[in-house]
């Protein structure tokens, strides 16, 4: 384990003293225990609860985030904010990301990430609404991530941004993948620049599946249509991706 490593768990574990048992494996760090807390959300009540959780950090964090379950079985299977892998669902990762972007810290992550997930379940249970409101969940909540944060028009434009910033980067002399016929930096320039800084290449190559996932099946119903050239771009991005 790096200097780094066992400093960020010493102030984990010295804030929430129950998260006790830490086994180190080849990739991972999994930290497990209780997890008790105090949580408000703006204009809503102050929450006590506790819940039994297990921490999984890999070895590459903050490149690669956590992954986070309740093994209490407090909470239900039913709850819309959970993952087909029964993790929690905290947030799209380019998000929690963000919310990391200035102290990306084992102890930020369950401060600002995890803690406000646990209020938000609890307060869900107590009052049969969500404190945060409702959102698209899955692929469905990538695709509505990106067609809110850049304005765009369907999701073929969100499968051409996503494409272009895997083939590209952030390149301000080309034109727009968005199709507006600008130059990126007179266009998007300032929102594709800041998406490719808090983008990792696991994140963005799992929201570009994400997105594709669904215009696959819109061409597949009928209801969709991708340009050729677009296509061309997202066989060249699938064959590189089969070679790792």
């Amino acid at each position: 384990m790096t200097a780094d490593f066992q400093e960020q768990l010493a102030e984990l574990t010295s804030v929430h003293r129950q998260l006790t048992n830490i086994t180190e494996r080849q990739h991972e760090i999994v930290v497990s225990g209780s997890l008790p807390f105090e949580a408000f959300a703006d204009g809503l009540e102050t929450i006590r609860g506790s819940f039994d959780i297990e921490l999984t950090i890999p070895r590459s964090f903050p490149e690669s985030l956590p992954r986070v379950r309740e093994t209490g079985r407090q909470i239900e299977s039913s709850y819309p904010h959970l993952n087909p892998d029964g993790t929690l669902c905290l947030a799209l990762p380019v998000e929690q990301r963000r919310v990391l972007r200035e102290q990306p810290t084992f102890l930020e992550f369950v401060n600002r990430l995890v803690i406000p997930f646990l209020y938000g379940y609890s307060y869900w249970k107590k009052h049969g609404q969500h404190p945060f409101g409702e959102q698209d969940h899955g692929d469905a909540g990538v695709l509505r991530y990106y067609l809110d944060t850049l304005q765009l028009r369907d999701k073929v434009a969100v499968l051409a941004v996503l494409s272009f910033l895997l083939m590209h980067g952030y390149r301000g002399h080309h034109d727009c993948p968005c199709g507006s016929g600008l130059r990126v930096r007179g266009c998007h320039g300032t929102a594709l620049l800041q998406l490719y800084q808090l983008h990792t290449r696991h994140t963005l190559q799992s929201d570009f599946l994400a997105v594709l996932r669904i215009c696959i099946d819109g061409c597949r119903a009928g209801r969709l249509s991708i340009p050729q050239s677009l296509r061309r771009q997202v066989g060249r991005i699938l064959r590189k991706l089969s070679r790792r």
